[in-house]
């Protein structure tokens, strides 16, 4: 009951915020620009953390599934590409038609196409390790910094209603005894204020060096693009070049008696 009583005196207080009904404390620009920046880069790191992971991992199951193993603490588990489930495909379908030259084909692209699939997952677990990563352990530790930012809120609305009541006092006794609530309400919200503060300025120097993370994420993917491109010339060479290149496929000739008869 009085945690649903506390609930609705604070909705109150901030719809009278909202309405003009009630003086509200106003933060000092630093600490609101700081606040700004710091939810910006929340906000942003987020954003850039899926579209990441979506470039990474496309099947949304796979993405879950991942979510959840993250969550539980566990390894993600190790699966093959798409490119690789391609080049292993080729490779069954060259093997089972390797007489000809289409299959002898099959089989060049597969290996290579297997390779190329082998340095995209290398990619892809760096970049988890690299950018991911740090970025969703950054985010695990806003929980404790929006913790103290709604105790300052809340600190804030306490101080609020206790100035409000004393402007409402009818008596100077009154208004005097009032103010005591003030003074207490005051200095509760300012060693909160410092707290928060203090979290916030941490928190904003932490994000200005998450930039060393898109530069991880910039290695990563120039490496892997290097070594794809590599061997994807060196398949196009094999393959146009290939000993069985338009060589007649071998055919198994009738029996001479069977012909006779």
């Amino acid at each position: 009951i009085n945690a649903e009583y506390g609930k609705q005196w604070y909705q109150r207080r901030v719809r009278g915020e909202k309405l003009g009904t009630a003086q509200r404390t106003e933060y000092d620009r630093e600490f609101q620009d700081l606040c700004n920046r710091v939810d910006k880069h929340a906000f942003w790191a987020n954003m850039l953390t899926s579209k990441v992971e979506l470039v990474l991992q496309p099947n949304p199951a796979y993405r879950f599934e991942d979510f959840v193993t993250e969550k539980l603490g566990n390894e993600r588990e190790i699966r093959h590409t798409y490119t690789e489930q391609l080049g292993i495909c080729m490779l069954n379908a060259g093997s089972d038609m390797s007489s000809s030259d289409y299959g002898q084909a099959l089989l060049i692209m597969g290996d290579y196409e297997n390779r190329m699939g082998e340095a995209e997952h290398k990619m892809i677990k760096q970049a988890f390790i690299k950018f991911v990563k740090p970025f969703m352990d950054a985010a695990a530790k806003e929980g404790a910094i929006n913790n103290e930012r709604r105790t300052l809120t809340a600190l804030r609305l306490d101080l609020d209603a206790a100035k409000n009541r004393v402007r409402a006092a009818k008596t100077a006794d009154e208004m005097k005894e009032l103010e005591t609530f003030v003074d207490e309400a005051q200095k509760k919200f300012d060693e909160q204020y410092e707290i928060c503060r203090e979290v916030l300025e941490e928190r904003d120097q932490a994000n200005a060096e998450m930039v060393v993370h898109l530069e991880d994420l910039c290695e990563v993917q120039v490496e892997y693009f290097k070594a794809a491109t590599e061997l994807a010339q060196e398949m196009c060479s094999k393959v146009l070049n290939r000993p069985t290149k338009g060589k007649a496929p071998t055919r198994k000739r009738k029996d001479s008696s069977s012909d006779e008869e």
